[in-house]
């Protein structure tokens, strides 16, 4: 049985053929217009040029790349998913980093900070000198993160091909052989040398750290002299494992990156109410009616212009359902608004964000399960059903999914995780074996690091081109700004909707008890839409006694500081055995 749903399942997935559509939008510099833009499809070869308008079209299939490139301006690469059909791009200048800026950047960030940061800034390596950070380094270093080096059991294999000049490969006693091409030599260049958690070493085994490394460095030969002398001639490979590197904080705890600058928030930096003060003129007629029988008249007068409308149907629905509690009237706008959405997996999932915002899980199970059925390859949708299974008090079945969810991968049929998709899933299902280990039957649970901390902020939003940044304010007014753009963070969002996944998690340790604050700036979707971000405050978390408590917000206001919402940090409960 379990090899026909399988089989079937595999069948489903080969069947999901999408045939090429139109994508069409505007380029623009964030004000004007940007002509002769070029734009290519990097799976077709297809290509076209915006015309003076910044207007452009060009035919694309899901999961294909389209690159943007203009001179003067950061290229840009965005990945078509199956409900795209605009893509109206902001380009941005290419910024050249000067020298002296770079040595002055250097002589600020010390080597405190730099310790700090190791963990969450991928351009920070640890040497036999200490802490360098790549970004502020006086000469260039080209890094290889965890992610890159994980699956490949051999190192020569990762290395080979991939930076210009920078050669490698095993000698006949299985130690790998790596050359950095010098001014020196270009025939026979010098062997480099490696520095291995700080122990500078004249050789390494090709196989030596296979699963153990976090990053990979190269510094060139002649910028290498500079800190190793005569050693470093031939260039120098910084290696990090995991088990060397350990940075962790005072009593294992992550560090409060808003402390480490001098960022406090100023008054007026941060807008109260920005959603309500921008709602659409139909939301303003119904929340100025004075009775449900008017808000009727209201929505009905409006339903023949925006009937079709997904957004005037959900906050039509919303409206009724919260704020005039009219259940049944609701429920109509809402089996109105699936039958308008009912091939659109972005929009279905803010209806479900919603609906549990209201407790209404068995409603939003129905639309996750939907929602499934039209991304069976998005890893969002098995963490979707299998929380919602949760809801209902259904842990074997969600458990169940996550199982599948690994056995595709394990098969090829799922992409592996590259970035951090593969550790929020962990935790999920980690609290899931925690909490639930009766009813699944678990022993002896190993103590998990995620034990350490008192409560998990998780976000997710429907639209995987929506950009914003979070902004959280510590109880001494200092912030820390987490930037979910294209500009600060293009590998992630790549690798997000490479594998089908938009949401992100943080943890907070009991350190600085107090009232937190979270806004959010919403930069847009290359659409005139607004997005959904369902935040999910888990207090307690990982303790018997963890409650958890869902919140939406519509944004459609871009460039507003807006406040979202409020938590109190406690301290530590005593946590179940």
């Amino acid at each position: 049985m379990r090899l026909l749903f399988f089989t079937g399942l595999f069948i489903l997935f080969s069947g999901l053929t999408y045939g090429q559509k139109t994508i069409t939008g505007r380029v623009t510099d964030g004000k004007s217009p940007l002509s002769n833009v070029q734009i290519a499809n990097l799976a077709s070869g297809s290509k076209t040029t915006s015309d003076a308008e910044g207007q452009y079209q060009i035919m694309a299939e899901p999961r294909q790349e389209l690159r943007y490139t203009y001179m003067g301006m950061d290229t840009i690469t965005i990945m078509v998913e199956d409900v795209t059909r605009i893509l109206n791009v902001k380009m941005n200048p290419k910024v050249e980093e000067l020298d002296e800026v770079t040595v002055s950047k250097t002589i600020l960030k010390g080597q405190k900070e730099m310790k700090l940061q190791y963990d969450s800034n991928p351009n920070i390596v640890k040497s036999a000198f200490g802490f360098i950070d790549k970004e502020a380094s006086a000469f260039s270093m080209r890094i290889l993160s965890e992610e890159e080096l994980d699956p490949v059991p051999n190192l020569n294999l990762v290395i080979q091909g991939r930076f210009a000049g920078v050669n490698s490969f095993c000698d006949e006693r299985g130690n790998l052989v790596v050359s950095m091409r010098g001014p020196e030599s270009i025939s026979s260049p010098r062997r480099a040398v490696f520095d291995v958690d700080g122990m500078v070493l004249n050789t390494v085994s090709c196989f030596q750290f296979a699963g153990n490394i976090k990053r990979m460095a190269f510094i060139p030969s002649m910028k290498a002299t500079s800190l190793y002398g005569t050693i470093g001639l031939g260039g120098v490979v910084v290696i990090n494992t995991k088990t060397g590197t350990i940075t962790p904080g005072e009593n294992n705890k992550p560090y409060d990156y808003a402390i480490l600058r001098n960022n406090f928030v100023e008054e007026g930096d941060v807008i109260e109410n920005v959603t309500e003060q921008t709602l659409p003129n139909y939301s303003k007629q119904l929340r100025q009616s004075n009775s449900v029988a008017e808000a009727k008249t209201t929505y009905n007068a409006n339903r023949a212009t925006y009937g079709n409308h997904p957004h005037f149907l959900l906050d039509s629905y919303a409206y009724f359902y919260e704020e005039r509690g009219e259940e049944s009237y609701a429920n109509e706008i809402m089996e109105r608004f699936v039958q308008v959405t009912d091939k659109n997996p972005v929009m279905l999932k803010a209806l479900a964000y919603t609906l549990e915002s209201e407790n209404r899980y068995e409603k939003a199970h129905e639309i996750y399960k939907k929602v499934y059925t039209l991304r069976p390859d998005y890893a969002q949708s098995f963490i979707d059903v299998a929380n919602s299974y949760r809801n209902l008090g259904q842990p074997k079945s969600a458990t169940t999914l996550y199982a599948r969810h690994a056995y595709l991968q394990d098969e090829g049929m799922l992409p592996i995780d590259s970035m951090e998709l593969g550790t929020i899933m962990k935790r999920e299902m980690q609290n899931l074996f925690t909490l639930e280990n009766s009813t699944l039957k678990i022993k002896n649970r190993k103590k998990a690091k995620d034990d350490d901390f008192s409560t998990r902020l998780v976000f997710e939003w429907n639209d995987s081109e929506a950009e914003f940044d979070l902004q959280f304010v510590n109880p001494g007014n200092q912030y820390f700004n987490w930037k979910h753009t294209l500009t600060e963070m293009p590998e992630r969002i790549q690798s997000e909707k490479r594998l089908g996944y938009s949401m992100a998690d943080f943890l907070l340790d009991d350190e600085l008890q107090g009232n937190w604050k979270v806004n959010a700036t919403y930069h847009g979707n290359k659409q005139l839409t607004p997005s959904y971000l369902k935040v999910t405050i888990y207090r307690n978390y990982g303790s018997k006694l963890q409650s958890k408590d869902i919140k939406v917000y519509r944004l459609g206001t871009k460039g507003a500081n807006q406040h979202l919402f409020d938590f109190y940090l406690p301290s530590r409960v005593a946590k179940s055995k």
